[in-house]
């Protein structure tokens, strides 16, 4: 796509334009809005996704309520254009108290200040469904993950492990053993934007899934989008993943213990006076020092990692709210000392600090501010043991620091209407180095560091518009400007929601998405190789068009729920490396190395749900293609990349045998990944002494070997009881059950010894986990 050359008409600002007109038209003068914040009467924590149905003068089920809302991500509500006179109003939530009070109002305009505390209380977990909230909002592509229900799931650290169970949901699945990102709907890892509390993450993840990098304990909601998401998100062009995480109670002082075999992990929470509450949490998982104290002779790599999130919660008064938090993980992964063919240390780093601010004002316009520094930091380091591997050694470095300004406002002026309206600034700081030798000087070399520096802003409107009982809809539009070369891109956004019968609804969505940032791997190496690389003059934005089309239905007494979904997804200037390029900083920038195309995916998946009884669970089906077309690689002809996975099935079972003990199973089935291997040989005589002949690879095809299939099976038992009057937590779970030996990575080495004779390479495999029992116990005091 060429470059727009904007004079005359500028749409930046006629956006600003747009927004200023739509903020002024805000109503100064109304009836009445009844709005405040929804909380758990114990902890204090905020409660999102809250139902709220007013009924007039009295309660009755059999006609629809005379207003309805739900609580947002920060647990507020506003129920506008309320006329004087008696009204009873409901709020519900899963593993709540229903509600019932009854308000009069005798104002006819103003706001009427009423905060919710909601009791909990033990629910069963027949209760859970998988699903967005039909009720209130546009879903199309849009996941709710029950937190009720994944703790019950299969974990090595015996936590909720909320990225192992996004794997097991359609169109989503993980590229092999040692992948940290997720490949939703034919999409690279890069391509799924990550939010904490606002707060963008590079790499959510720990190594294989094996947990997220930020406190699941403290998990609020969390909330998925595999595609054609609304104005208010952007930067990225395939999903989006939002997580908002609890502060810590006002019940006082507790503290969480846990132990297991190869992880442990704390939390401390409390309240600091009668208006502010902390929360600290902490992990280390220390697999590679039982690896060598117990399994010296293994070819599994070795594997640690620790995190560290904090958060503190401050109530300035009723309408104010301002939050300071944290978040700080590593992870290393590295050969065993026994490694034959290939030496590797890999290592990646998060850092994030945020300043929030949150602000109900007399009209109830909530206005939430914040302010973010992120550091993100991958290295790789690969060596070849001998001259049997065929892969070159191979070092990168990237560091990523951000600087963002957000700011938000929600506008509930009408009942049938809720605009939202933001901005964000964004200074970014790159540094990349890569080379095929390593040397420690590199480094902290000044002339071996390519650094790069940008400025983006952006701007998004949107409106969730309720046309009819039956038919909502939200629309909007995201404005970006990318300084490097002035780059302006406008997204519209559009979904919809069309309910038949109760049991029965249509939905459907279109989105255009930008993504100034690209991450550009090695295809001949299957080891990470991240290497993050911003939009330029010569490396344009990349872009994607975006189409969702669904149904939805339920029977059986809604105990089940079927969705089928079909998607289609159009890729412009996606970049990848050339085909056998020298990784040299001194062969100039990084645009020199790498190549533009095109890609596109599509398919449809199916998503059965069974949501009552104590037997409950689901089954995930998805028939997908993803291809990849590159005028100079793979001679041009289209390919199926490595994140093209033709069939993926996936069972989720969960069975309560009693109040405190449960088994959880999962098993996921997926066609293996594609990987490019070399489809020839070479050699070059060195003139000299020795007269050797040293022989190199061709990669003159992409992805052209499929791996063999991908399933796994893993269980869990967990088992609640209390002891000394203190509720602890035991579980025992077990990994890769039949011990299927999935790939972790794949290289090739030559069959003979002697590198100077052609043969047929040998293309060998490393296997992360095997089967693996861990048990572990938790505590709370």
């Amino acid at each position: 796509m060429g470059i727009i050359k904007l004079r005359i008409f500028n749409p930046f600002f006629f956006f600003i334009l747009v927004l200023f007109l739509s903020i002024s038209t805000y109503p100064q003068e109304s009836k009445s809005i009844l709005s405040g914040f929804i909380t758990d009467a114990v902890s204090g924590n905020s409660l999102v996704g809250t139902n709220i149905l007013i009924f007039r003068d009295s309660i009755d089920f059999n006609n629809y309520p005379y207003r309805g809302a739900a609580s947002n991500e920060y647990g507020f509500y506003a129920v506008p254009n309320l006329p004087i006179g008696n009204y009873f109003i409901i709020a519900r939530n899963v593993g709540y108290k229903t509600l019932v009070r009854e308000v009069k109002v005798v104002l006819s305009s103003g706001v009427i200040r009423f905060d919710i505390q909601l009791t909990p209380i033990d629910i069963e977990l027949g209760e859970i469904v998988v699903k967005g909230k039909k009720d209130n909002e546009v879903k199309a592509s849009t996941i709710d993950i029950p937190l009720n229900l994944i703790e019950k799931l299969p974990s090595l650290s015996g936590e909720v492990n909320i990225f192992k169970s996004l794997e097991f949901l359609p169109g989503i699945k993980t590229s092999s053993e040692i992948s940290s990102g997720l490949y939703i709907r034919g999409g690279s890892p890069d391509q799924n934007l990550t939010l904490v509390d606002g707060v963008i993450v590079y790499n959510p993840t720990h190594l294989q899934n094996f947990s997220s990098t930020f406190n699941s304990d403290a998990l609020q909601s969390v909330r998925l989008i595999k595609g054609a998401f609304p104005a208010e998100y952007g930067g990225r062009l395939s999903s989006v993943l939002d997580v908002k995480l609890r502060s810590g109670t006002k019940e006082g002082n507790k503290v969480k213990l846990g132990l297991g075999m190869i992880s442990s992990n704390a939390t401390f929470e409390g309240a600091l006076g009668a208006k502010a509450t902390y929360i600290i949490s902490g992990r280390k998982m220390y697999y590679d020092v039982l690896q060598k104290a117990f399994n010296k002779n293994s070819t599994i790599p070795n594997y640690n990692f620790w995190d560290l999130n904090s958060k503190i919660t401050y109530n300035i008064t009723e309408n104010d709210i301002v939050t300071i938090s944290g978040m700080f993980s590593k992870d290393n992964v590295y050969n065993p000392s026994n490694s034959k063919e290939l030496n590797y240390n890999i290592d990646w780093q998060n850092g994030a600090i945020n300043l929030d601010w949150l602000k109900v004002n007399k009209k109830s316009l909530l206005i939430n501010n914040s302010l973010s520094y992120v550091n993100y930091q991958f290295r790789t380091l690969l060596q070849g043991n001998n001259t049997n591997s065929t892969d070159k050694d191979y070092f990168s470095f990237s560091k990523l620091e951000d600087f963002v300004f957000n700011s938000r406002l929600d506008l509930f002026w009408h009942e049938d209407h809720t605009f939202k309206f933001g901005a964000q600034l964004s200074l970014h700081n790159y540094e990349l180095i890569y080379s095929n030798i390593f040397d420690p000087l590199l480094e902290s070399d000044p002339n071996g560091t390519s650094k790069v520096q940008s400025t983006e802003a952006n701007l998004f409107m949107q409106d969730e518009w309720k046309i009819s009982e039956k038919l909502k809809t939200n629309f909007g539009g995201r404005l970006y400007y990318f300084k490097t070369k002035d780059y302006f891109r406008l997204e519209p956004r559009v979904s919809f929601s069309y309910s038949v019968t109760d049991n029965f609804s249509f939905k459907g969505a279109f989105a255009i998405a930008h993504q100034f940032l690209h991450l550009i791997v090695r295809n001949d190496i299957s080891l990470p190789t991240d290497l993050w690389y911003p939009s330029t003059k010569e490396v344009l934005p990349s872009r994607s068009t975006q189409y969702v089309f669904g149904i939805e239905t339920s029977f059986d007494k809604k105990s089940y729920l079927l969705n089928i979904e079909g998607y289609y997804k159009d890729m412009k200037n996606l970049y990848e490396f050339q085909n056998s390029p020298s990784y040299n900083y001194l062969t100039g920038s990084v645009n020199n190395l790498i190549t533009v195309g095109e890609g596109e995916a599509y398919g449809v998946e199916f998503f059965l749900n069974k949501t009552t009884g104590k037997f409950s669970g689901w089954i995930g089906y998805t028939l997908s293609w993803t291809k990849r077309q590159f005028d100079y690689i793979n001679n041009g002809k289209v390919f199926y990349p490595r994140y093209d996975r033709r069939n993926d099935v996936s069972i989720v079972l969960t069975y309560k045998i009693s109040n405190s003990f449960n088994i959880g199973a999962t098993w996921s089935y997926a066609t293996g990944q594609r990987i490019t291997t070399s489809t020839g040989q070479f050699g070059f005589q060195d003139i000299g002494i020795n007269n050797s002949n040293n022989l190199n690879f061709d990669y003159d095809q992409r992805d052209n070997y499929k791996l063999p299939a991908y399933h796994k099976l893993d269980l869990s038992f967990n088992y609640s009881f209390n002891w000394n009057d203190l509720p602890f937590k035991a579980y025992l779970s077990i990994f890769n059950v039949y011990n299927r030996k999935n790939p972790f990575a794949v290289f090739s080495t030559n069959s003979s010894s002697n590198t100077s004779v052609l043969n047929n390479p040998e293309l060998k495999q490393i296997t992360l986990f095997p089967f693996l029992p861990t048990v572990g116990i938790s505590v709370n005091f």
